[in-house]
């Protein structure tokens, strides 16, 4: 059977994973291991809360793998992810060799990076102040 190009991003139980990122990563790299695929980056995107509760839960830990398996790994996973409570939610794309790599590149790059929500409040009132956008204090000006 071919082997496919995946990128999974997989919804986990935030209170459980949030303190501990490393038993994110190993509870998503046994899933897909399991049914037989090859993991080729996986990091974590964000922990935050979700646009609305599932199964009692209001935060959850977004967590991102590139993987390698047959088409039919993806009927499994999906099997395996309904009977784990651990994660909450996931979704599976396809991509083309092509894409796959350039995505799997920029996980393991600087490029991609996780933004850290309270470094960014923690900015001066003068750092915020250089973020204002250009057509901003246009219009700020028309007003006047």
């Amino acid at each position: 059977m071919a082997i496919n190009h995946y990128e999974g991003m997989f919804i986990l139980d935030s209170g459980r994973f949030g303190a501990s990122p490393d038993a994110a990563a190993a509870e998503v790299t046994a899933i897909i291991e399991k049914v037989g695929g090859t993991v080729s980056a996986h990091r974590p995107w964000q922990d935050s809360k979700l646009a609305y509760p599932i199964n009692g839960h209001r935060k959850g830990l977004y967590y991102l793998a590139f993987f390698t398996a047959e088409s039919r790994a993806v009927n499994e996973i999906n099997g395996i992810v309904k009977l784990n409570e651990n994660v909450l939610r996931h979704l599976i794309l396809s991509h083309e060799k092509g894409l796959f790599d350039q995505m799997v590149e920029m996980v393991g790059g600087e490029a991609f990076r996780m933004v850290d929500p309270v470094v960014d409040n923690e900015k001066s009132s003068d750092e915020r102040s250089s973020d204002v956008d250009v057509d901003d204090e246009v219009t700020a000006d028309a007003a006047d």
